[in-house]
């Protein structure tokens, strides 16, 4: 059963145009020492402050000469941030001038779908159907709007575009119960090496454990096998790919968690093929070791699909209503609790993830045709509604 609240994320920010790099660097510490001679006293012994000189400051293509010597630049991301999507965009058009032989790896798609993202650069299918096939609205919550100029950008070169993560059914059922709860058929689907000794990194994992509610009630242990199982898969997808095209260089995406200080995906891709690497972030904090690059984009408002603002409940592919947003544009139209959706625009509605899809290639102001099943003694009916996206 699947409860779903919101249809599509919420607005997210716009592409900046103007970009500044700092370079990363410690903050100010301070730490404490005794004195262990006769009549010892404490002192206290502070760190030296960092200083950034801002007439080196640099723009984004003075980023990418610096990445093109690489093999592989991993991109960061906070998921939601446009801007930081737009980073992306420009470092992998500016490596593509230099490097046509290239391709993107992106945390977004899992291993499983790698042939529908295959079939979509090819131009077998289309954009909707690979979204379908490619289950990104149920693996990946986020509004495809995001994504689209990367994806857009690499099938109208055939760049590459490779899965790098893991089912997340097996990463869930690690975060519940352990890695030893895997059958025999699921370890033989996760890599065989899973390195536990990045102390550093466990620590960091450890806070972000901790921030989550009720985490008392979660085993962190099983928390960063999953992590640790993710990073490394994630690591096995870049190798396998570069391995298969040695002469190939990759711009790998993933969240900036798998990214900084090179714990997550690049020292363990590094592990396998010593390919020489660099790491860039979007809106970091300053911190040294965490990454070779920040940019820190002005941010700007986007477009983003409209919503029903229906509350779903999807069971046994039949996708039902169970609640209204205040001011509900649906509710308005006439839709009730317990309705069952059948189509929208004509496109039949077996999941939620069918909402989703329709959704996206509506824009606010334009009206949707959403056909439903009521109950209604003796029989059921159907019927049909014009709604006016907000």
């Amino acid at each position: 059963m699947i409860d779903c609240r919101n249809i599509l994320p919420p607005s997210l920010l716009l592409p900046a145009i103007a970009f500044s790099i700092l370079s990363a660097a410690n903050s100010l510490g301070l730490a404490r020492a005794v004195e262990t001679s006769e009549g010892a006293s404490e002192r206290v012994v502070r760190q030296e402050p960092t200083a950034v000189d801002l007439s080196t400051l640099k723009g984004l293509s003075d980023v990418v000469e610096r990445l093109a010597n690489k093999d592989i630049a991993y991109v960061g991301e906070v998921h939601d941030r446009f801007s930081h999507h737009q980073v992306q965009l420009q470092i992998l058009e500016g490596l593509y001038r230099k490097h046509p032989k290239i391709a993107i790896g992106m945390e977004m798609f899992q291993r499983a779908f790698q042939k529908a993202l295959d079939d979509y650069i090819a131009g077998l299918i289309d954009e909707r159907v690979f979204l379908k096939r490619s289950e990104y609205f149920k693996r990946w919550d986020m509004d495809y709007n995001l994504y689209k100029p990367i994806l857009d950008f690499a099938k109208a070169r055939g760049i590459p575009v490779i899965a790098l993560n893991l089912q997340r059914e097996l990463v869930n059922k690690v975060g519940t119960s352990g890695l030893e709860s895997l059958s025999a058929d699921e370890k033989s689907q996760i890599p065989q090496e899973l390195d536990f000794t990045d102390q550093g990194y466990r620590a960091r994992l450890e806070q972000v454990f901790k921030a989550h509610q009720n985490f008392q009630q979660k085993n962190f242990e099983f928390f960063h096998q999953a992590q640790i199982l993710w990073d490394e898969t994630m690591a096995e997808s870049v190798d396998r790919f570069l391995k298969k095209n040695p002469d190939s260089r990759m711009v790998v995406l993933a969240g900036a968690g798998h990214l900084q200080y090179g714990s997550g995906i690049p020292k363990r891709s590094f592990r396998r093929n010593g390919r020489e690497y660099a790491i860039v972030l979007s809106d970091a904090e300053i911190q040294k070791g965490i990454a070779d690059f920040i940019v820190f984009p002005v941010p700007a408002k986007p477009q983003t699909a409209p919503r029903l603002m229906i509350v779903l409940n999807e069971q046994n592919q039949t996708v039902r209503v169970t609640g209204f947003a205040k001011d509900s544009v649906a509710e308005k139209a006439g839709l009730e609790k317990d309705d069952i959706l059948l189509s929208l625009d004509g496109y039949p509605v077996d999941s939620i993830e069918d909402v989703k899809i329709a959704l996206f290639y509506k824009k606010s102001g334009e009206t949707i045709r959403v056909k439903v099943r009521r109950s209604r003694l003796p029989t059921d009916e159907e019927l049909e509604f014009e709604i006016r996206l907000p």
